[in-house]
């Protein structure tokens, strides 16, 4: 009783008025030609309801989207997914890994629709946004590529799993510059999703030949049992494994340790961002598609 009689409540301080620009955007350099998007909502204040109508109240339209190198400048097109062709609006859900049947939010995105820009290694990349709220602007360059040397499966440790397989794979990591990665997988008929843990660097392996397992990426959500992260047999499946800037890397570590980070005695993760004046990431990556069927 004399504990609880000290406490005080603490209650963060928020200020609707103070919302910030949201940024997920991406470059793609890859075989599937995946054209330059940028995803733009708003930030929401520590306490407020969430629902439906607050998502589709978050997104930013009408903003001005550019994206610029020494050579050229292109502005992206504002694409909301209500007001698109239903053969367009299911490519366009597979892409972000949206569910048609179960979302009632009309997602938006700006996008290079006629695909004029030339993604190249090395070259950097500029964002800059306008929008009503404020203008965001962001710096990143596209790094180069370790791509999977082999690809292989074999019967799952422990416990036998008839019906599952679990996948390794070997790279070659480049010498003196610092790697990093991140990966994608879809099983039968899904669309490519990144694991929790998606992301990793070079720092216990730089310039070796490194054998590993890719574990199969779960939904948000998705409950663990004893064939999570296992192929199942027979299925068709996808990996997309990519070279990522550090800055994006940052990024995506920081708010994976977060979400594992929950409890009255976790300790706060701040997220790391490269969007100046905003929240986001401005991602720039290097990318490999892999078209595997697991064997029975």
């Amino acid at each position: 009783m004399l504990l609880i009689s000290c406490e005080e409540e603490y209650i963060p301080i928020t200020n609707s008025d103070q919302q910030k620009i949201v940024v997920e955007s991406y470059i793609e350099k890859s075989e599937e030609g995946i054209p330059p998007y940028v995803i733009l909502t708003k930030s929401l204040p520590f306490y407020s309801e969430f629902g439906i109508n607050i998502l589709d109240q978050l997104f930013i339209h009408d903003a001005k989207v550019f994206i610029s190198t020494d050579q050229q400048k292109i502005e992206l097109t504002e694409i909301c997914i209500d007001d698109v062709p239903v053969e367009v609006r299911e490519s366009l859900a597979k892409r972000f890994g949206l569910n048609l049947d179960s979302t009632a939010v009309n997602f938006c995105v700006y996008i290079d629709v006629l695909n004029q820009l030339n993604i190249s290694e090395g070259v950097e990349y500029e964002l800059n946004i306008y929008t009503s709220m404020d203008s965001v602007k962001s710096k990143a360059f596209i790094p180069a590529l370790n791509p999977i040397d082999s690809i292989w499966f074999d019967v799952v440790p422990g416990k036998p799993l008839d019906s599952f397989l679990q996948l390794f794979c070997k790279i070659q990591d480049r010498p003196v510059d610092r790697d990093y990665y991140r990966y994608f997988t879809a099983g039968e008929g899904e669309a490519l999703i990144p694991n929790f843990s998606s992301v990793t660097d070079d720092y216990f392996f730089n310039g070796q030949a490194f054998k590993f397992t890719l574990q199969k990426a779960m939904q948000p959500g998705e409950d663990f049992n004893e064939t999570s992260g296992y192929f199942r047999k027979g299925d068709s499946i996808e990996i997309k494994w990519c070279g990522i800037e550090k800055a994006q890397f940052e990024f995506w570590n920081t708010l994976e340790v977060s979400r594992t980070r929950q409890g009255p005695f976790s300790s706060y993760v701040r997220i790391d961002g490269n969007i100046s004046n905003g929240l986001g990431i401005f991602g720039t990556q290097n990318c490999k598609y892999y078209k595997l069927v697991v064997p029975n």
